[in-house]
């Protein structure tokens, strides 16, 4: 694990890509306020959050923690569990989400543990932003790799910690409306943050951001895309897999109603790495 203080009250936690290889590097935030320890998504059990609560305890400020979950994937959310007696804040679909994904992931992702994992939903919500005063931190509402995607804002520094919405070298995408994806990052650099963080690729900058909107309009313009690296080649193949699966699990929800089941539509794609775009586009029409 690597530690970087980051401005006046923040410290950035980033397990090593070599333990955990399946992910790559993955960064929790942690800010520290007056009255609160702020801590940006929680990893993948209660052993990654044990150097988090240890750091907390040493420095011998007897005040709560406050758990804020990017999005609901599990890479995000397993740690939550370690703050049982903590108010955690996600954005109001991340609880439904995570609610509805949660313990279908923990199913299948479940050789990725660290430590006990236990599903915990977020028991603070909001709708478009939520802001704790005293501490001049905010939680925005940022849909784009996920539908329940939000950010961090720490004013008093000017830091924002970002989830999943910015990565290297482009982004996952997970959410059809790749048009409110482009206005989330828009949005994310008119708060013009002098540091701005990746879950998955550390400190990031604008630039970043503006490859990762050309990158999503030409996934919507169909624009053909030039890769310098397989890297690239093989997230966007995941990617254009994905958003096709994502507008067969719309119908499928569309038609099905309340009687749409997401374990048994998921269970339905597991096995299509496989396949081509056309052979899934086949598969997924019968």
């Amino acid at each position: 694990m690597f530690v970087k203080e980051i401005g006046e009250r923040g410290v950035l936690f980033t397990f090593s890509g070599k333990d955990f290889p399946y992910l790559g590097d993955t960064s929790v935030y942690l800010i520290n306020t007056g009255r609160f320890f702020f801590v940006c998504d929680t990893h993948l059990g209660s052993a990654s959050m044990e150097p988090i609560r240890r750091y907390m305890h040493e420095k011998r400020e007897n005040k709560p923690a406050i758990v804020f979950n990017s999005h609901s994937d599990w890479d995000h959310v397993w740690g939550n569990c370690a703050f049982e007696e903590s108010l955690i804040v996600g954005h109001e679909t991340c609880r439904r989400r995570l609610k509805e994904i949660g313990d279908f992931e923990l199913q299948i992702y479940s050789q990725y543990q660290n430590g006990n994992v236990k599903i915990l939903l977020p028991n603070i919500t909001f709708t478009s932003s939520l802001t704790y005063e005293d501490g001049e931190v905010e939680f925005l509402y940022a849909p784009g790799h996920t539908v329940d995607s939000a950010v961090c804002f720490d004013k008093r520094d000017s830091v924002l910690y970002t989830g999943d919405m910015v990565e290297y070298p482009i982004p996952c995408l997970d959410f059809l409306d790749l048009e409110s994806y482009i206005k989330s990052l828009e949005r994310i650099k008119d708060l013009r943050a002098k540091i701005i963080i990746s879950a998955h690729s550390g400190i990031v900058d604008e630039k970043l951001i503006d490859d990762n909107i050309t990158y999503i309009k030409s996934v919507l313009s169909g624009n053909p895309i030039d890769f310098k690296h397989d890297e690239f080649k093989s997230r966007h193949d995941y990617n254009i897999k994905n958003l096709l699966i994502l507008k067969y699990e719309k119908i499928a929800r569309e038609k099905l109603k309340e009687k749409f089941d997401y374990k048994s539509f998921r269970r339905g794609v597991l096995n299509i790495d496989h396949m081509s775009c056309e052979e899934l586009k086949k598969a997924l029409e019968v």
